[in-house]
């Protein structure tokens, strides 16, 4: 590709990866600028996708229309050739995931400057995904489950979005967005907010936009209730700009609407707005200093109207609050003090409004995490999850005029997610293709020990020494802070953290930084009282109670007591993140501004910068090799193979290769490595595509399987809504029969139940029981010479031979009059109503039982015998054969299994839970997939193994 390319760009029109380009950093920023020029705002760098924010300069109005990307986004032609967009990012990840390529954990991380676009791109994701789920699931509450996830990050943004000076609309916290995906499909998510800039609530200008549409959304009605006004002046607030009155009234009517959806109930918003009021009143409170000590300044009617306010909203007394932000509850940790507690007086303004601005800060925290707790329960999956695909939105890197620990949170942040993504992206990618001989051996701008050294100097050199000073009991002075951090530097180290002019200057990957010592070592702590759970706890306000009440419980369960600093916190924070995405797969989105001139000329002197400091130019030797799809033998073998092996052997990869292409293309293709398979992108499309037949294939024949079996075992009850007329009449005929044998042989029991003679009737029939352990227990018959001097015998042996007679009719009858289906059926009507009809003693049921067991042991027909099975099913404890009929084996019962058998002339039964059947029942339950039942597509639902008798049949 590079030999075609002209110092024209006249040419370049249909190029969408910088890795056809030129290693030469002007024509790849002039070809950037004319795509820009053109409306093509998104490029490929291999696999990554850069991205630029023209500022609504020239963005095509169709730019996002996905209807075409959603309709295939299961086709990989179509996903892995498509033009560079943050849809097909979106759709690369979903594809991975719902087809178990890599992990089961997919997260698009989109990174870059502040005002680069960050937001937009991962909202256009959430668009997307939503987009897709409903062409895949058309009604329920799952189906509007990605609205719902859009409405809660609509919410969440209002209360941490926030203008800078440098973009108006900037997100103040990160944020990772885990969807949930159940059986290929998204039922659920978690928002996780972490890092937020709660110190930009008490900053006094650029508040977070919820309290401007506070402000400006709400009647006035509804504001005089909270005592707010629209042209009244708010110390938190600073000056409001009226020229976006419009705007953040239609942002509050948007919030309201998120609330509706996520559940929240009119007296909880009623809450939460009560809780913004109390806060803006108590940012109004002034103090003054009286002798010796500082209190409420109450002469100022201002500050006198807004502790009424923040009294009568935090439903405390005035005395409570003016000793909550004036006063200190000293608990002496002593054996002999420990019941001894008193309050000691603030003596300076600025400790006292130090401490309000704390107790500010810490409550809106408290609120945000209670709100985004309610939303997360409300869309979280119930049961368990092992998918789950991330959106990562964190912000980007800054330098103003002045800055202090807010800018050392986000740069902090952006490098340790920089030298993540020089670690796990280039330094793995560029080690494959030197090992595999694809590149030479070369310097790049940014190696990992650069980034590892630099985050180094910062954790253990400024964070150890800003910590130390702030928790130290004793004051130190800025020399000596200094002095300690910028010590003790071997060779590199020393260019990443400098001092100058009472800042500290860090060298980061993206410029140099300076900041505020003194802003450093001021909000590390944001000591919150130990007395405010105390004081608020005593409220009447249920809902303000309660905030204090999980922050206590959560409290509890940790089990470190002391207190954390800021960039302690900071830390565990960024450590947490970047161990949860070494567990992922990532999909990288670099964003990127380029800025206008005074003439309106771009800054190309900027605009390359930024390019450098993302690592595109580090990206660029590495996207040269044509073969951006690279597998382990391993992982290649366990997904293409029919019967995939534990050993892995690397002839068999190629076997498979060759089974699909030619050797010449394969040539062209693949590249067999040591280590890896590299495949183009076509070859891994025609893979993808014959993978997905061959699992339809398979699909189909577990479904014509399951429906030859259907087939197999139709039920043998038949409803007598399905017989005919004459079907119906000889089953009545057949139930007529049966009933006047029983109820003859009943009234016999009934008349001789109190004389012996009728015991030794039935005791004496002709019987061999056999128990369930097979062992047999003869029973005297009555031709034996005793039963014959009783004077009985003659009258027995006629009587049975009248009902061998009439059953051996009624045999004869049923074999060409009915099926054996419908016999059966009336059978079990039969015995159901003789169950209920009649209330036996015990032992007149047990002789009952007795006795139809040997009546119908006397005939050796299947219909019979099906009867004898269902009698032997409800008399369980005995198996029953007449010894006259040597044709008809026993019932056998499996302990093990739970199984009766019954071996008649034709063919062997089986029974097991209700099921009759004449193949035996499966010991495990199989689930098969079928077109009715399953979603679209299930054949390409993931399955790690097949039952045995379905890969038999396969």
């Amino acid at each position: 590709m590079p030999g075609i390319i002209k110092e024209s760009l006249t040419g370049w029109e249909l190029i969408n990866d910088l890795g056809a380009l030129p290693e030469n950093e002007n024509i790849i920023t002039d070809f950037l600028l004319e795509r820009l020029q053109r409306g093509q705002i998104y490029t490929w760098i291999g696999s990554l996708l850069l991205t630029l924010n023209p500022s609504n300069e020239m963005s095509p109005p169709d730019l996002y229309n996905s209807l075409f990307l959603d309709k295939n986004v299961n086709v990989p032609e179509i996903i892995y050739g498509g033009s560079p967009h943050i849809f097909t990012v979106a759709a690369k990840a979903h594809y991975n995931l719902t087809n178990e390529i890599g992990k089961n954990c997919q997260v698009i991380v989109i990174s870059g400057e502040t005002g680069t676009g960050k937001t937009f791109n991962a909202c256009k994701c959430l668009e997307f995904f939503s987009t897709i789920n409903k062409c895949q699931l058309s009604e329920g509450d799952t189906c509007d489950i990605m609205l719902r996830i859009t409405d809660a990050c609509r919410v969440i943004s209002a209360f941490t979005t926030a203008c800078t000076e440098k973009n108006e609309v900037s997100s103040r916290h990160g944020q990772l967005v885990r969807l949930h995906y159940k059986s290929g499909t998204i039922s659920g998510a978690t928002i996780t907010s972490f890092l937020l800039e709660r110190s930009r609530v008490t900053r006094g200008s650029n508040n977070f936009q919820i309290f401007y549409q506070i402000i400006f959304g709400m009647s006035d009605a509804e504001l005089e209730a909270l005592n707010l006004s629209k042209e009244e002046y708010y110390d938190i607030l600073n000056v409001i700009d009226y020229n976006k009155r419009k705007y953040f009234q239609k942002g509050f009517q948007d919030t309201l609407r998120a609330l509706d959806v996520l559940g929240f109930k009119p007296d909880q918003k009623k809450q939460i707005f009560q809780v913004f009021a109390l806060l803006i009143h108590m940012g109004n409170i002034k103090f003054i200093e009286k002798g010796e000590n500082c209190t409420v300044d109450l002469n100022n009617n201002k500050s006198k109207e807004a502790l009424k306010s923040t009294s009568t909203l935090s439903c405390l007394t005035e005395d409570a609050v003016i000793e909550l932000l004036t006063t200190i509850l000293i608990n002496p940790q002593s054996v002999w003090r420990k019941h001894t507690t008193y309050h000691r007086h603030l003596l300076t303004v600025d400790a006292c409004r130090n401490r309000l601005h704390s107790i500010i800060r810490h409550i809106y925290d408290l609120l945000f995490n209670w709100i985004l707790n309610h939303i997360n329960r409300t869309l979280s999956l119930k049961q368990e999850y092992s998918q789950w695909l991330g959106i990562l939105d964190i912000f980007g890197f800054e330098s103003f005029d002045t800055n202090g620990i807010e800018q050392l949170y986000v740069n902090y942040a952006n490098e340790k997610m920089q030298q993540n993504f020089v670690e796990t992206y280039v330094e793995s990618r560029r080690n494959d293709l030197l090992e595999e001989g694809f590149i030479e051996s070369i310097s790049p701008l940014h190696t990992i020990d650069l980034y590892k050294e630099r985050l180094h100097v910062i954790e253990e050199n400024l964070f150890l020494t800003l910590n130390d000073a702030s928790q130290s009991p004793v004051a130190m002075n800025t020399l000596t802070i200094i002095r300690l951090a910028c010590n003790n530097f071997t060779g590199v180290q020393r260019k990443f953290l400098s001092e100058k002019d009472g800042n500290f200057v860090i060298s980061h990957y993206a410029g140099p930084v300076a900041y505020s010592i003194r802003d450093l070592l001021y909000k590390n702590t944001d000591k919150v009282p130990n007395e405010i759970s105390l004081i608020f706890n005593a409220s009447r306000n249920k809902f303000l109670r309660s905030l204090f009440i999980i922050e206590e419980e959560q409290q509890n369960v940790k089990t470190c007591t002391k207190k954390k600093t800021m960039l302690a916190k900071l830390k565990y924070n960024m450590d947490s993140l970047i161990k949860e995405l070494s567990k992922c797969d990532l999909h990288y989105v670099r964003c990127v501004k380029p800025n206008r001139l005074i003439n309106y000329e771009w800054d190309r002197k900027d605009f390359k910068k930024q390019l450098a400091c993302i690592g595109v130019f580090d990206v660029l030797p590495l996207v040269k090799c044509k073969y951006p799809i690279r597998l382990r033998y391993r992982d290649f073998y366990h997904r293409y193979s029919k019967k995939p092996t534990e050993t892995t052997d690397p002839e068999k990869c190629k076997l498979i290769l060759e089974s699909i292409a030619s050797k010449k293309d394969l040539f062209a293709l693949v590249y067999f490595g040591k280590q890896l398979i590299f495949l183009a992108e076509p070859i891994f499309i025609k893979l993808e595509s014959y993978r997905r037949n061959y699992r339809a294939k398979c699909a189909d024949r577990i479904k014509a399987f399951f429906m030859r079996h259907r087939r197999k075992a139709e039920p043998l009850f038949v409803s007598k809504y399905s017989m005919t007329n004459d079907q119906k009449s000889d089953i009545n005929e057949t139930v007529t029969s049966i009933k006047n044998i029983l109820e003859h042989e009943l009234n016999r029991v009934e008349n001789k139940s109190s004389s012996s003679e009728g015991d030794e009737v039935f005791t004496n029939s002709p019987l061999h029981l056999r128990n369930i352990n097979g062992t047999e227990k003869d029973v005297d018959d009555v031709n034996s010479p005793e039963n014959k001097n009783s004077g009985i015998s003659k009258k027995i042996q006629h009587d049975r031979e009248n009902r061998q007679k009439k059953l051996m009719d009624l045999r004869q009858h049923l074999k060409h009059k009915r099926n054996e289906s419908c016999f059966q059926g009336s059978v079990a009507k039969f015995m159901k109503k003789m169950n209920t009809e009649y209330n036996f003693k015990s032992k007149q049921r047990k002789s009952v039982s007795k006795y139809i067991v040997g009546t119908k042991n006397s005939c050796n027909d299947n219909n019979n015998n099906l009867l004898k099975q269902y009698l032997d099913i409800h008399v369980p404890s005995v198996d029953v054969t007449d010894s006259a009929d040597k044709n008809t084996s026993p019932v056998q019962y499996d302990t093990m299994t739970d199984l009766y058998t019954v071996q008649t002339e034709s063919c062997l039964l089986f029974y097991k839970k209700g099921v009759l059947n004449r193949r035996r029942l499966a010991t495990l339950p199989i689930k098969v997939h079928t077109q009715a039942t399953c979603l679209f597509n299930s054949h390409v639902i993931p399955r790690k193994e097949l039952p045995q008798g379905l890969q038999d049949c396969l």
